[in-house]
Parts: structure tokens; C-alpha cells; sequence
């Protein structure tokens, strides 16, 4: 079994949004709503501005399942945290119990255009249909993970600035950046999949909200 997570390297990223644009557009996300964003952090006294992913960070002790009332959230079969749709009421207690501010609560628009024509028509897919008011958030393109593909982001990033990792089965490239990175706001307890690798930018206490 795979325990699949992904390491940022922040000092690669350009802020270019090529990995929050793929994400959009994989997961049909609606206007106004991300599941992904590139968010800025500046280091005066090194005189650097980093920008850094933000998204689920797909912990192994989620706090989202926990207080969940309607058992919704789950972990599908590689680590990542999927909530169930038809089971979630909307009560926004993962939301409120998440230290990363992740959950987002779409309002029923079913197109990524909105009210607009779609530039082609595309079936929608379960990865794709985001009810109103229901929990939504990444999920590490669990539908791409089954066949053997990378997440959307991850194929996106033309400078590789985020890798996916299997943490169960490193490899001879993954490895390095498995024993260098860090969880973001590590005090939270949560044991994020997602981690960071920075240097100038403290990961560790840094307290990320999406």
C-alpha cells in the first residue's frame, strides 16, 4: 500500500499559478471557490519573498475526521482525505476544527465558467460535481492516482517545485526530499503528506490558511 503526500519546495516557486490553473480546470472547480492556491510570504531581513502551495495537506491524524458528525471524511487508499458528498450536511464543523482554514463550501455553481459558455463541453464526473454547500477540498487527484497518474498540479509544474512522494516507498530521488522537509504549523499535531522544504521561511511554526 502507497502513502502518497507531496513536498513543496519553496525556494523553486515562481508563484506562476500553473499548478492552481491545472487544478481548476482538472477538478472543474467553480468560480470564486480553489482547492489550490499559491499564497506569498515575505522575509524582510533576507530580503526574499517566498511563495508556497496551500492546500490540504492531507494529514495521517485529520482533524476534519474527528468532529465530522456525519463520518463524511474518510482516507481513500493512498493517505489522501476525501469527504463523501452525499454524506456531508454542511455543517462546517471541518472547517472550523482544520488548523489549515481548507475546507471550502462551493455555492452550487456546477460550471467552472460559472454562468458563462464553456469554451468545450466536458461530462461531468464525480470529481467534478460540487454540490452547494457541501465540504469540498483537494484530494491529491485520487481519481488520477488510481490509473497511475500524477496529480494535475504536479504535472503542471514545469519547474518542479512540487514532487508527489510515496512515503511508505521512497525512492532514490524522493528520499532526499522526504528527509528534508517539514510539516507546516508542525504544533498542530496533524501529521501532514504535504510538507515543505524552505530556507527561508520557518515551515514549522509558519501557520498557513488557504
Amino acid at each position: 500500500m502507497s502513502r502518497f503526500g507531496i513536498i513543496v519546495e519553496v525556494d523553486r516557486c515562481v508563484g506562476c499559478q500553473a499548478c492552481a490553473i491545472a487544478c481548476k480546470e482538472e477538478n472543474q472547480v467553480p468560480p470564486g471557490v480553489f482547492f489550490l492556491k499559491i499564497l506569498r510570504s515575505e522575509n524582510i531581513e533576507d530580503n526574499v519573498v517566498n511563495y508556497y502551495r496551500a492546500s490540504c495537506q492531507h494529514c495521517d491524524n485529520p482533524a476534519c475526521m474527528k468532529v465530522c458528525p456525519a463520518k463524511a471524511i474518510s482516507k481513500g487508499p493512498h493517505g489522501e482525505i476525501l469527504v463523501d458528498q452525499k454524506k456531508c450536511i454542511g455543517c462546517h464543523m471541518c472547517e472550523k476544527a482544520c488548523p489549515y482554514g481548507v475546507p471550502v463550501f462551493p455555492s452550487g455553481v456546477t460550471s467552472y465558467y460559472g454562468d458563462k459558455k464553456p469554451l468545450y463541453e466536458r461530462p461531468l464526473e464525480a470529481w467534478t460535481t460540487h454540490p452547494a454547500g457541501k465540504a469540498a477540498h483537494c484530494t491529491l487527484c485520487s481519481h488520477r492516482l488510481e490509473k497511475g497518474q500524477l496529480p494535475a498540479c504536479v504535472e503542471a509544474c514545469g519547474i518542479h517545485a512540487i514532487t508527489l512522494v510515496d512515503y511508505d516507498k521512497p525512492t532514490e530521488k524522493t528520499k532526499p526530499l522526504i528527509e528534508k522537509a517539514v510539516a507546516m504549523n508542525e504544533a498542530a499535531g496533524t501529521q501532514p503528506k504535504v510538507r515543505y522544504i524552505a530556507k527561508h521561511m520557518d515551515c514549522k511554526t509558519f501557520k498557513m490558511k488557504l
